[in-house]
């Protein structure tokens, strides 16, 4: 990542608790990394928001000699007490399935952060742009990881939206990633295996790896 960014931070609150819709509150514009992680510190610290934080987030957004914005970005993600949960850099994502008709998006969004979370990103639109919420669910646990996104909600999927997901993930389907892949759960994991592979192939995910029993996802 090179050129110049600015760093916006946002809170993610859940108003009326875990299952309704999340709102970002938006906590300042800053030229400063230092400034804005010192300011970011204090909201941790002495927040007072009316009803319980999921998370703060720190959005590196690039700018041009003219400060106009540009669509490459990193996000840093931290719980309530400042612990940095995952940090992701949107070039390095990779679509693994999509359904016009369920009108879902599945891509593998590398986590870049010390933790090197492997999940992937199911947003509530076909077309990624498009969508106005998103989950991140680990490959290996029927778990959320936490995280929130640059002008999207985060997604808690109902008792419907779970086993939609599951019926999805067994479908049958071909995969550009490898011939080994025959249903779209292969698929997101060769997604996943192709954005890590050459610069972490310790990170690579088995294919036979089972699916999570995902109709038990808890926020």
């Amino acid at each position: 990542m090179r050129g110049r960014y600015i760093y916006q931070l946002a809170a993610t609150i859940l108003p009326n608790g875990l299952g309704n819709d999340t709102i970002d509150h938006d906590l300042g514009i800053f030229t400063s990394l230092r400034t804005a992680e010192k300011i970011l510190r204090d909201y941790v610290e002495s927040g007072n928001f009316y009803c319980p934080v999921y998370s703060y987030s720190i959005m590196f957004l690039p700018v041009n000699d003219d400060l106009e914005y540009e669509s490459e970005r990193q996000i840093n993600v931290y719980s309530p007490d400042g612990k940095l949960q995952l940090s992701e850099f949107n070039m390095m994502s990779c679509n693994g399935a999509w359904s016009k008709n369920l009108n879902i998006d599945l891509r593998a969004v590398i986590d870049i952060g010390p933790g090197k979370k492997p999940y992937f990103t199911l947003y509530n639109h076909w077309k990624r742009g498009l969508a106005t919420k998103c989950a991140r669910i680990s490959f290996l646990e029927p778990k959320y990881e936490l995280g929130t996104s640059y002008n999207k909600s985060v997604w808690f999927l109902d008792d419907n939206e779970k086993e939609m997901l599951v019926d999805f993930l067994r479908t049958k389907c071909r995969s550009i990633f490898s011939d080994k892949c025959t249903n779209n759960w292969m698929s997101v994991i060769g997604a996943f295996n192709n954005e890590v592979q050459g610069d972490d192939d310790s990170r690579i995910l088995p294919y036979d790896l089972p699916i999570p029993n995902y109709n038990k996802l808890e926020p």
